[in-house]
């Protein structure tokens, strides 16, 4: 009979008690240890299904006559406690009848639910075994059934198989001293593996309300009293550069697991679990790393690590009850146990210098996809198809070209350089709507904006033809893209441009095959006038940094774009007509509040794009760190059309969740939505109604009653000074996280 190899959840919490006991300042001398432990049913169910329920469509074979009238069938088992004892319920089949011509001839026959009361104990060998006390039959409805032919058969057949059952505790403890030995020192590791060996039973095993409860006890060898070391110094560089990495590699462990579930199960709320569990840790990531760990306090990679697992478990053992899991249901369960060993550990004893590891997180991932042969740590910025399929992320438009294409070369010293760092945060500065053709007239320091029922006056397609009059400031330098990907552009590549005045980049009406190759996705792109007029506003402001001279232009432009932008996506998504217009008014004054409507800037005489401390990136603020693996990196750089898309995207899928928690009827409901999806596009799905919750941070109730502000202005139809937001961006109460240290990211 096969031995199941699935750990107990509960038995990792003997690295806790074991490596605390063996670290504890007074216990000079041995002592002895108890240790409470606990194995949850939907595990325990698994493990008995793993040994008894091999048959065909995971059905226990208990019986089989001498035709395929005689059967006894057993399916779907599960524990549960019941006035204080263990019971062991599963659906069962019989049939008792005789095959004639191929037909069973006046067969008994009974389908319904099988239920044993159970003495569950712990054996010498650390082996859980099940005594059975009583039998009892029900039908379908629950109610209780009198079997007078096929009882016995029943009792006969099923009770020896769930005592036969043994759930081996050995196998876990090896794992256990395996993962101890890959996160503590060996002399620690030598004291633990002398204790386990004394491990006995306590006491009884007592069936809670969740799993199996037990105690064990060991005898602690003598353990001397440590040190107390100095308070950490500030992390050195090669510290950070490790903090950082163990960041990377705790992110690419989660993109892993997430993967690994979201594969094998379809499930439309289990992926968004798994979405929304992504994304906070990721926001989490970040905001670690814009404060990492100085001297005192405690470790933010712990309680990244501790608070995130525990979710993730949460959710596995969720679908686990649900029976969602399938086939992979054992090697799923084998990852939530044996994570819980490394978390327990690690939370026992941070004084034996304990970490999770590299080593340890690898091991672990490879226990749920032991088949596995690629590195599941390895981390890239690229765009992952995977990811973006398994969420329904499609890519988003494409300016035609590649993002990393020389512009012209412009002059200019009189432009102080932009610094990339920051978001908008004094109070927004308001102008009247602004004619076709002239230049906003921002209004004074003081000003606000009184919201109304007027509609915004965003610049429609028609408005494409202000483009031509954009004007750059111009400089003497080439154009060097900034960042990772970035590649500098070649002196010999660029002209001096002989005028001021920038002209859109011609698009022609029919582009066949060009086109299609720049934009895989669209049937004929040529054919969508939507489109044509998205790349023509694109092409008007690539790398073009506003001004004094073309603020009037630059700013109907962006407008046209977010509006085309917008619009695209609102058809992509069939957003209901009641929430489009707040979805439009949301995305403009998402990008005013995250960049002031910029793109890119001037830094040392060259142009860049817009990026935050903590790597946010262009005109919708997209971070590299949150998005990665959705969003090609020198796209959201380079292409102010994909940056956009991409920012329009996140919008659409948080209001899109949101819009289920809000209540269209209520007079509150454009607010609501508004504001908790930009609290979102801040801080994660975690923060969705962090706005009016008592307790929200001082920052963060700025940077919400700051987009707040802009929503109602942008709602009655007011425009903004973009010079006067730019140079305030990075100062004072902020519109986004990246004008302090340690905010949180967007």
């Amino acid at each position: 009979m096969r031995k199941s190899q699935l750990c107990p959840s509960g038995t990792w919490l003997i690295a806790a008690w074991l490596l605390a006991s063996l670290w504890r300042p007074d216990a000079a001398l041995a002592s002895e240890v108890t240790i409470p432990l606990n194995i949850d049913y939907v595990t325990l169910a698994e493990a008995f299904k793993h040994q008894v329920y091999d048959g065909t469509g995971g059905r226990a074979e208990l019986w089989t006559g001498s035709n395929k009238c005689q059967y006894l069938y057993a399916h779907r088992p599960r524990f549960e406690r019941k006035e204080g004892s263990l019971i062991l319920g599963t659906d069962a089949d019989l049939s008792l009848g005789m095959a004639l011509a191929g037909k069973c001839v006046t067969p008994i026959t009974w389908s319904g639910i099988i239920e044993t009361e159970t003495h569950p104990y712990v054996g010498a060998d650390l082996a859980i075994k099940f005594h059975v006390i009583d039998v009892n039959l029900y039908n379908s409805a629950h109610q209780k059934t009198v079997l007078l032919h096929g009882f016995d058969l029943i009792k006969g057949n099923f009770v020896p198989k769930i005592e036969d059952f043994s759930y081996d505790l050995r196998e876990p403890m090896r794992q256990l001293e395996d993962l101890m030995q890959a996160a503590a020192a060996p002399d620690v590791i030598d004291r633990v593996k002398t204790a386990v060996a004394t491990m006995r039973p306590l006491s009884a095993v007592v069936p809670a309300d969740d799993g199996l409860k037990l105690t064990l006890e060991l005898d602690v060898p003598e353990t001397p009293t440590p040190e107390r070391s100095a308070p950490a110094a500030a992390l050195s560089p090669a510290e950070l550069a490790a903090f950082q990495n163990m960041l990377d590699e705790w992110d690419a462990f989660i993109v892993f697991a997430i993967k690994q579930l979201g594969g094998a199960v379809g499930d439309k709320q289990f992926r968004a679990q798994l979405f929304d569990l992504l994304l906070d840790s990721r926001y989490r990531l970040v905001a670690a790393l814009a404060e990492p760990q100085t001297n005192a306090g405690p470790d933010p990679i712990r309680l990244i690590f501790i608070d995130e697992w525990t979710r993730l478990r949460s959710i596995i053992q969720a679908a686990a009850r649900r029976e969602m899991l399938g086939s992979r249901a054992l090697e799923f369960l084998s990852f939530v146990t044996a994570g819980d060993a490394l978390f327990a550990a690690d939370q026992a004893a941070p004084s034996l210098g304990m970490h999770i590891s590299e080593a340890d997180l690898r091991q672990l991932a490879r226990m749920m996809a032991p088949q596995y042969a690629a590195d599941p740590l390895a981390f890239s910025y690229d765009a992952d198809p995977e990811l973006q399929q398994l969420f329904g992320f499609a890519p988003p438009l494409e300016s035609p070209g590649p993002p990393e294409a020389p512009a012209p070369e412009t002059t200019s010293s009189a432009t102080p350089a932009a610094t990339a760092t920051g978001a908008p945060t004094a109070s927004p500065v308001f102008a009247s709507p602004t004619p076709a053709g002239a230049s906003p007239t921002p209004a004074g320091p003081n000003a606000t904006a009184t919201p109304t029922n007027a509609s915004p006056t965003p610049a429609g397609p028609s408005a494409t033809a202000t483009t031509a009059a954009l004007r750059p400031t111009p400089t003497n330098a080439n154009p060097t893209p900034a960042g990772p990907s970035a590649t500098p552009t070649p002196a010999s590549t660029a002209a001096a441009t002989p005028s001021s005045t920038i002209v859109p980049t011609p698009i022609p009406t029919t582009m066949g095959s060009w086109l299609r190759w720049f934009a895989p996705r669209e049937a004929n792109a040529s054919e969508d006038p939507l489109i044509m007029q998205i790349f023509n506003v694109g092409a008007a402001l690539k790398r073009v940094v506003v001004d004094s001279d073309n603020a009037g232009a630059y700013s109907r432009s962006i407008q046209s774009l977010l509006t085309l932008i917008t619009q695209r996506e609102i058809s992509a998504e069939d957003l209901q007509p009641q929430y489009r217009r707040t979805y439009l008014i949301l995305m403009k004054s998402t990008a005013w509040q995250e960049s002031c409507w910029r793109q890119f800037i001037r830094v040392d005489g060259r142009i860049r794009y817009l990026e935050s401390t903590t790597e946010d990136i262009g005109l919708m603020q997209v971070n590299k760190r949150v998005w990665r693996g959705f969003y090609s990196i020198p796209r959201l750089e380079w292409d102010i059309v994909y940056n956009a898309g991409a920012g329009a995207q996140i919008l659409m899928r948080l209001m899109s969740s949101n819009t289920a928690r809000a209540s269209a009827s209520r007079e509150d409901s454009v607010a609501e939505i508004a504001r908790s999806t930009y609290s979102a596009y801040n801080g994660g799905p975690n923060a969705y109604h962090r706005w009016h919750r008592p307790d929200e941070a001082v920052e963060e109730r700025d940077i919400d009653e700051s987009f707040w502000t802009k929503f109602r202005a942008v709602s009655a139809g007011h425009l903004f000074d973009i010079l006067s937001c730019a140079a305030q961006w990075g100062h004072g109460p902020v519109a986004g996280p990246n004008a302090r240290p340690a905010a949180v990211p967007h």
